[in-house]
């Protein structure tokens, strides 16, 4: 509540009148029929915080959001498994019984809060993009509108929002329910063409701008994506003065924040390779990933002052202000739980088993240790694994060798001889957009070392590890054998009032950062664009702090520290 006080304060300030949310169901039904709406899950609180800033709420409940979250915001026990899969997001009885459960837990929340009621909530957005996607499905769609519409009742506004090409038009609006259709593009866009073509479909109504985009998304391993105030604006001007008449505007993203924990997911190109998101979620937009008010956010401010004035009130952008930042300075690691020790902070365990996917295994997140002794070799051999999901670290008797990655040709590697062969398999983020959601993680092919295929043998012991709790870890002082696939932790010391800092992660090569036993975000700063993970004051405490790093690559060969400064670094644009 906190953050969401200072963030939607932003919002108001800057002539923002409604603010839109998405809801993501793996946030709030991590595993089947565990709800949580409680702490940083607390959906109600946002509303009335929104509302006590003077913001009218736009709720886009999904169940599928994209926004660059994993699996489009999609449960992973949505997914059945690669034997039997669920259909998402169509008419499948076993997807929308899974739908039907979350949204019964869902929308009666939300219901007193309606405009209808005295709340905020004046839109709700049916299903999301969904002409973007493969099924185009009327059957499913027109099923959600009715069950929603029986929750929410029958004065609630409905939506849904797609790109303005025919497809995405023909597939995405609901016919004969009362639903409004908005369109998402934007400042390369002409506003006109659009709006155009989407009368096409819906003759009258208000003309809606859903996902106007200031910024841009980033993946690991490519340049930083930004968009310049001077085209932002120019599209939005003409929004504002169109002859069209009167028109609203979204953006997205007006503040990205990050993806904390393991929720950043990814996309997939055209060229099938697998595009991993980083954790910060800036987007490049008006306010920045720690909510400080940029020089794109008074620009936008500017153009809704010069057209919109009633929506700009300067005593309340007297009373917002940028967040406070420290450098705490260099965390040295004292402790470790080694990579021999890793299977201590297991949630499961099986032996004589087959290679179960993570969707098998009822694991949402973080990683798989498979481990196989039913082969002994004397000399070098060559392990492939076969479709990867997503990054395999390969040890040879707790000797970390290498990594064999799903976006490579040949997902091979040579290893020296071994008794003991184990594979730790990182969950990277599971696909959130376009027609290939059906991610499964862990290893979907086979295993083969100097061509025995292994993976058909049920000689393989499973531990998960979501790393859900690293404090229960038994940490000892550091020692020679800390190398790659060990926990490390260090502690900092915070005096006086928290404040924002950001964690430097270099040298470290990737992996996961934890304060406070809050996972802070996966970090990969070799390839970059995103190099330091942002660590909110809310997150810390006046005292004793401590940190805790997991390296799965490559320990660094100086001393064993982080730092934490007082500022990001997500790349530089187009770089």
């Amino acid at each position: 509540a906190v953050v969401s006080t200072q963030s939607t304060g932003k919002l108001r300030s800057g002539g923002i009148n409604v603010v839109s949310t998405y809801v993501a169901w793996n946030f709030h039904e991590p595993h089947p029929g565990q709800f949580n709406f409680e702490g940083d899950a607390d959906l109600v609180e946002f509303i009335k915080v929104a509302e006590s800033v003077g913001l009218y709420v736009n709720i886009r409940p999904g169940p599928y959001i994209c926004a660059e979250w994993d699996l489009g915001g999609l449960p992973y026990f949505a997914l059945g498994s690669p034997k039997d899969k669920v259909y998402m997001r169509t008419n499948d009885q076993r997807f929308t019984k899974l739908v039907q459960n979350y949204f019964d837990e869902l929308l009666p929340r939300l219901r007193p809060h309606l405009y209808e009621f005295g709340g905020p909530i004046i839109m709700v957005q049916v299903e999301n993009e969904y002409g973007s996607y493969k099924a185009c499905d009327y059957e499913y769609t027109s099923w959600m509108t009715d069950m929603m519409r029986k929750l929410l009742g029958p004065n609630a506004v409905f939506y849904t929002a797609d790109g303005w090409d025919m497809h995405h038009l023909t597939c995405g609006p609901v016919h004969n329910k009362d639903v409004l259709t908005t369109v998402n593009f934007g400042p390369n866009s002409d506003h006109k063409p659009a709006f155009t073509r989407m009368r096409n479909f819906q003759g009258h109504g208000p003309l809606v701008n859903s996902e106007y985009y200031p910024g841009w998304l980033d993946h690991w391993g490519e340049p930083h994506q930004c968009k310049s105030s001077e085209l932002v604006t120019a599209e939005f001007k003409n929004m504002l003065t169109s002859e069209m008449g009167k028109i609203y505007v979204n953006f997205y993203m007006y503040f990205g924040g990050t993806n904390f924990g393991f929720y950043a997911g990814a996309n997939r190109a055209q060229d099938s390779k697998y595009q991993p998101d980083p954790t910060s979620y800036d987007y490049d937009a008006p306010l920045s990933e720690c909510g400080d008010l940029t020089d794109k956010y008074h620009a936008i401010r500017r153009e809704i002052k010069a057209h919109l004035p009633h929506l700009i009130n300067d005593d309340i952008l007297s009373q917002v202000k940028n967040s406070v930042k420290k450098s705490y300075g260099k965390v040295v690691f004292t402790k470790a739980l080694p990579f021999t020790d890793i299977k201590t902070l297991a949630t499961k365990v099986l032996h004589s088993a087959p290679l179960h996917t993570f969707e098998e295994l009822q694991q949402d997140f973080g990683f798989v240790l498979y481990e196989n002794v039913g082969i002994v070799t004397e000399q070098t051999t060559e392990l492939e694994v076969l479709e990867p999901r997503d990054m395999v670290y390969v040890y040879a008797d707790n000797v970390y060798i290498g990594k064999i990655y799903r976006n490579q040709e040949e997902t091979k590697l040579s290893v020296p001889p071994f008794k003991t062969l184990s594979l730790l398999v990182e969950n990277m983020g599971r696909i959130g957009y376009g027609p290939h959601l059906h991610d499964y993680k862990g290893i979907l092919g086979s295993v083969k070392v100097g061509g025995t295929i292994l993976s058909k043998t049920p000689d393989w012991s499973i531990w998960t590890l979501p790393l859900n709790n690293t404090a229960t870890g038994k940490f000892k002082d550091i020692s020679a054998n800390s190398g790659p696939g060990s926990l490390l932790r260090g502690t900092f010391t915070v005096r006086g009032t928290p404040a924002d800092t950001w964690v430097k992660v270099s040298p470290f090569t990737k992996g996961v950062v934890f304060v406070n036993n809050k996972n802070i975000g996966r970090y990969w700063p070799k390839v970059g664009p995103q190099k330091h993970l942002y660590v909110p004051s809310v997150w810390l405490r006046e005292g004793v702090n401590q940190l805790t790093i997991f390296e799965v690559e490559e320990m660094p060969q100086t001393e064993l520290l982080v730092e934490l400064v007082d500022h990001p670094d997500i790349g530089v644009c187009g770089t």
